[in-house]
């Protein structure tokens, strides 16, 4: 927010309320909805749509101070967005498309019919551009999990976390494009397993495992029947089973004989799969399912994918619940790329897990909490352990809404 000079305010667009007169808009785009400069806000619909047009407007003190009371001032309570608040929808938006996408193509196959090798594509590539351009939205709807839907779900999030991955790796576009198709394709061969044994709530049999463990076999048939496949997509549903050792499955194939591209993704395919719920188990939280990859390194996962990795998504990604110092429950919505333990957190719960009026703290300003102890995070949880619905807070547009901000 910039200082008031000659009874005007420069403001940024986040922070117009209802009541304010903007003299002017700063940069406004040339299809701009407003006839005139000066524009007297009746509703929160002529707020969204200026935040549609430019980032800073002017606000008329004098008129403010006559009609509509205070106005925002450096004492003031700060109020914020969230930091991808004004891309989310459009971003979520091209998530759950090429999500609904990978259900019809995995029903296609499960029922014996060609699926469109070209939208797919298509889909990838609109990922691929949300990830360049919102890497933190993408990341954070990744752990929006739904255990009914795992299978398409899981996908979907491989495909993401490749992406993201393959940045870090400083990937061309193209090889963004194979890698985040490959990722998207990985298990399409579970359609070919039955669903009693897909979907069993208890452990499987011998002989069901060993069905299970054909869907690479499935997978690489259902591929290469289809044209224009990226081949190396092939290799991956064939493949992301096996170990850099040896000991993986269903050809004991070792590193020398393993693409990068399958390297990659054994490893978001695994850390997706540990921490989701599945109808046989409950998934791990993030740090736990860190240290398993930690551990696999060299043997079961390429080590330079997995440090990667972890230098992509953070200690503290986007989506994960922590439980703080004092005891309250946050939600990391924002990382802290100079300092990775001390993340931006959207406050939840009280210390008695009890909801309260959510408010945005910022670890690395070191605030101190109720008791005067400074603010840290003592563990990642798991929603479900504190009732916490990922997908209603989405579906309640909360991260798209204003929050005060703690200190």
């Amino acid at each position: 927010m910039a200082d008031k000079e000659d009874g005007i305010l420069r403001i940024h667009v986040y922070e117009l309320r209802v009541g304010m007169c903007v003299s002017r808009l700063e940069a406004p785009t040339a299809d701009s909805p407003f006839l005139l400069d000066r524009i007297v806000i009746e509703s929160h619909a002529d707020i969204q749509a200026i935040q549609a047009i430019c980032d800073y407007v002017y606000i008329d003190v004098k008129y403010q101070k006559s009609f509509s009371g205070a106005i925002p001032t450096r004492n003031t309570e700060a109020r914020k967005h969230l930091s991808f608040a004004r891309s989310f929808n459009q971003t979520a938006n091209t998530f759950q498309r090429t999500g609904n996408l990978i259900k019809t193509v995995m029903d296609d196959i499960r029922f014996g019919n060609q699926f469109s090798v070209s939208a797919v594509k298509q889909a990838v590539s609109e990922c691929v551009d949300k990830v360049l351009e919102n890497p933190d939205t993408m990341l954070l709807l990744t752990q929006i999990k739904d255990q009914d839907q795992y299978t398409a779900q899981h996908s979907m999030n491989v495909c993401i976390l490749s992406i993201l991955l393959g940045r870090e790796l400083n990937f061309s576009m193209e090889d963004l494009n194979k890698v985040g198709f490959c990722g998207l394709m990985h298990d399409v061969g579970k359609m070919k397993v039955p669903l009693e044994i897909l979907n069993k709530p208890g452990s499987l049999e011998d002989y069901e495992m060993d069905i299970m463990r054909k869907h690479t076999l499935y997978g690489r048939n259902v591929l290469m029947s289809a044209r224009n496949v990226y081949p190396g997509a092939v290799d991956v549903a064939y493949d992301h089973h096996e170990h850099l050792a040896g000991t993986g499955y269903p050809r004991g194939l070792n590193k020398t004989t393993l693409s990068i591209f399958t390297k990659l993704v054994a490893v978001v395919d695994t850390y997706d799969a540990i921490t989701s719920d599945r109808v046989y188990q409950r998934g791990k939280p993030h740090l736990m399912a860190l240290g398993i990859l930690v551990k696999g390194m060299g043997q079961q996962f390429e080590a330079n994918y997995v440090t990667q990795f972890i230098n992509c998504i953070g200690f503290y990604p986007q989506g994960n619940l922590v439980e703080l110092s004092s005891g309250e429950i946050g939600l990391i919505v924002e990382q802290n790329k100079a300092d990775r333990l001390k993340p931006k957190i959207l406050l939840i719960q009280d210390s008695n897990k009890n909801p309260i009026e959510e408010k945005i703290l910022d670890l690395s300003l070191n605030i101190a909490d109720a008791s005067g102890k400074r603010y840290g995070v003592k563990q990642v949880i798991r929603p479900q352990d504190c009732g916490v619905d990922l997908a209603k807070y989405y579906q309640d547009g909360k991260f798209t809404k204003e929050y005060a901000v703690v200190g």
